[in-house]
């Protein structure tokens, strides 16, 4: 498991060594909608967090 931490340091989310995120979708939102960066704890590189809101199109659902 990796860490995902903000600009202070913060932890806001798990990520699996592959980058599957485990758990803080909320925070990270909240986090990237307040304008903060974001970090992996253990190698201090940036973190991209659209790669995680990406939806596949097959599993996107249509209502009439």
């Amino acid at each position: 498991m990796r860490n995902i931490v903000n600009e202070a340091g913060e932890i806001v989310a798990k990520a699996t060594r592959d980058g599957t995120l485990v758990g803080g979708h909320h925070r990270i939102a909240m986090e990237v909608s307040q304008g903060q960066k974001l970090f992996w704890e253990d190698t201090g590189g940036p973190v991209n967090p659209g790669g995680f809101f990406r939806h596949p199109v097959s599993s996107l659902r249509h209502t009439a």
